[in-house]
């Protein structure tokens, strides 16, 4: 195989290979992590692109619902190819941009294995890109939103080589789930990425889909001044790495810190948007927020968006025995949200236990309605739409966060995920997901009807798949019933 910087040899497996590590751009360590990406530079002999590469530096989360192990080496920004073997005609590609709240996350995840996207002809590509302050930290004397220049590099990487990989460059979707949908959208509003990619598949994004630039100003310049230097590009690059990841691990939120406290503490505690690090309306990186730019007929050929029922319900802990009503009132207050809205969830999902309402308000504040609003603007727009819910409830944990990831793969014995599933995932529902993204990808629509304000036509994927309308303001128990 080869690429403009050289050539690649990976492994081949019953008629589908995988490239794994390969450069996008140059390296990151030990002198430009604060730096814009810069092309990746040529290589002379074969490339083994055999074993998984180097993974952005970033804390460890001592609450990690799927496997995100940590790969020492100068060249984080590296990507992994999985592709079909032979054929005479060039296959959809995706590229799948990995979650993790911006501070985690990496390629090297085994649950990011594409071997089934190369069984059923789609080449899948999953880059690394920047984290936490490498990624997004303003500085005075550089750009914001690095990782999303990241991105938009492994992108250009993908147009210009992933034809000799078997894919098609003007045929791409991009596709993402948790950051890595979010990061999705930013790129409707980033010019630098534009013409790189046909379609987006955003799964899971949560809110805000952008920091508000002042708040990132302002997080950045106490992170400069907590780390104690100055906030410029050669002095954050001086300062000790050590010492920059442990002030990372304190500015996690709270959710993955293992901190549960009482069950009025956590009702309390509840806020969106916890997360310190994201994408910002930079006016130069980013000059266009995600919901102008789909509002915009044309923007993207279309749209895949959807999350999962209860998404962050985990995160308030068990609510038996319930918390006190007062606690769950200010929970209520700190989502903006007001009494009546705690009277009117308890109803909606004839409970009386105020935890579970606060529970899955948390999860439709962040996930659930900013996906409407999303899928309502494109299709306002024009843009075919596609929504979905996916329902499947996981022993214990119910259809939260991340408990998806295994169907989209159609991967359920992925390394970890029974712990997470349990023994009883089925697979024909994994087949029924991922085979909805394949289609997507391939331009056929993921086979079932677009959304538009009259029908608003959702795919409910559950023990049986069934659309059902405005499924993005039902209760998980009513989905559940269909």
């Amino acid at each position: 195989m080869t690429t403009t910087c050289g050539r690649i040899a990976g492994r081949t497996h019953r008629g589908r290979a995988r490239f794994l590590g390969i450069p996008y751009a140059d390296d990151l360590y030990p002198d430009h992590a604060f730096a814009p990406p810069r092309p990746p530079r040529p290589w002379r002999g074969v490339f083994a692109a055999t074993a998984a590469g180097a993974t952005v530096a970033h804390p460890h989360v001592s609450q990690e619902l799927f496997p995100d192990p940590v790969v020492a080496g100068p060249c984080p920004l590296n990507l992994n190819v999985y592709a079909p073997v032979g054929g005479d005609r060039p296959r959809p590609v995706v590229v799948w941009l990995h979650g993790g709240g911006f501070f985690t996350g990496g390629n090297a995840s085994p649950w990011y294995d594409g071997d089934a996207f190369a069984r059923d002809d789609v080449v899948l590509v999953v880059p690394n890109h920047r984290l936490a302050a490498e990624g997004f930290m303003i500085l005075d004397d550089g750009v914001a939103n690095r990782a999303v220049l990241d991105i938009t590099q492994a992108l250009q990487w993908v147009h210009d080589n992933i034809e000799a990989f078997g894919g098609d460059p003007s045929d791409v979707t991009v596709a993402g789930q948790s950051a890595g949908a979010t990061a999705a959208l930013a790129l409707t509003g980033a010019p630098g990425a534009r013409g790189l990619f046909r379609r987006l598949a955003v799964m899971s994004a949560g809110t805000p889909l952008l920091a508000a630039h002042g708040r990132m100003h302002e997080l950045s310049e106490l992170f400069a001044a907590q780390l104690g230097v100055p906030r410029t590009r050669d002095a954050l690059t001086g300062a000790s790495l050590a010492r920059r990841l442990e002030l990372e691990a304190a500015w996690l939120p709270e959710e993955v810190r293992a901190r549960p406290g009482e069950v009025d503490e956590r009702a309390r505690r509840v806020r969106p948007g916890t997360f310190c690090w994201q994408p910002t309306l930079d006016g130069e990186v980013i000059t266009v927020a995600p919901g102008d730019a789909l509002a915009v007929p044309g923007a993207v050929e279309a749209l895949l968006i959807g999350t999962t029922v209860e998404e962050w319900n985990f995160l308030l802990g068990p609510v038996t025995p319930a918390p006190s009503v007062e606690a769950c009132r200010e929970g209520f207050a700190g989502l903006g949200m007001t009494d009546e809205d705690l009277r009117r969830y308890l109803r909606s999902l004839e409970t009386d236990n105020p935890g579970r309402a606060l529970a899955q308000a948390l999860t439709d504040r962040t996930f659930r309605e900013p996906a409407h609003e999303v899928a309502a603007t494109a299709a306002a727009a024009g843009i075919p739409t596609h929504v979905y819910q996916f329902a499947w409830s996981a022993p214990g944990v119910g259809a939260a966060h991340c408990v998806d990831l295994p169907f989209v793969f159609d991967h359920l014995d992925a390394p970890g995920a029974a712990g997470l599933l349990g023994a009883g995932a089925p697979a024909v529902l994994a087949g029924a997901v991922h085979r909805a993204l394949v289609r997507f990808s391939g331009g056929q629509g993921p086979g079932w009807a677009t959304y538009d304000t009259d029908e608003r036509a959702v795919m409910v994927f559950d023990e049986d798949p069934r659309e059902v309308p405005d499924a993005l303001r039902s209760t998980p128990a009513e989905l559940r019933r269909g």
